[in-house]
């Protein structure tokens, strides 16, 4: 070998070295990024596993609330409509009132005056010397019926 064969090769067995050296050291620093995204990756399907089954419970949560919701509207608008009902009752029992109550007092008047107009002929015929002795006649064969 020539002189310039040598020196030729030399240099190029220490780049070819260097480059082999470089080519083991990136190709263990890939592995090492791989195994990283490895691990990153086997964390993420249990954090999309974890954040799936807690999605599902909100939608689960989500429709029970849906159905005690349309639950509470439907008796809010039973109870409203009872609630009407019940006002409407009162109106017309508080209207049937007053006029039952007008009605007796008016009855209670119309009494009273037959009472009083009674009273005035029974006290005139007392003083009638034919009803006075009847009434004593009465008095004395029915003791139960005096005062009347």
């Amino acid at each position: 070998m020539s002189i310039l064969g040598t020196a030729a090769v030399k240099p190029f067995a220490i780049a070819l070295a260097i480059a082999g050296s470089l080519l083991l050291a990136s190709n263990g620093g890939w592995w090492a990024y791989a195994a990283t995204l490895k691990a990153s990756a086997s964390s993420a399907r249990a954090e999309v596993t974890t954040v799936t089954t807690e999605r599902d419970a909100w939608k689960g949560r989500a429709g029970e609330l849906k159905a005690a919701n349309v639950a509470y509207d439907s008796a809010f608008a039973d109870l409203a409509g009872e609630l009407k009902a019940a006002q409407a009752e009162n109106l017309r029992l508080q209207r049937d009132g007053a006029a039952a109550i007008a009605a007796a007092e008016a009855a209670q008047a119309d009494a009273d005056r037959t009472l009083s107009a009674f009273m005035d002929r029974y006290a005139a015929q007392l003083r009638a010397p034919d009803c006075a002795s009847a009434m004593a006649s009465v008095a004395r064969f029915c003791p139960a019926l005096e005062g009347y």
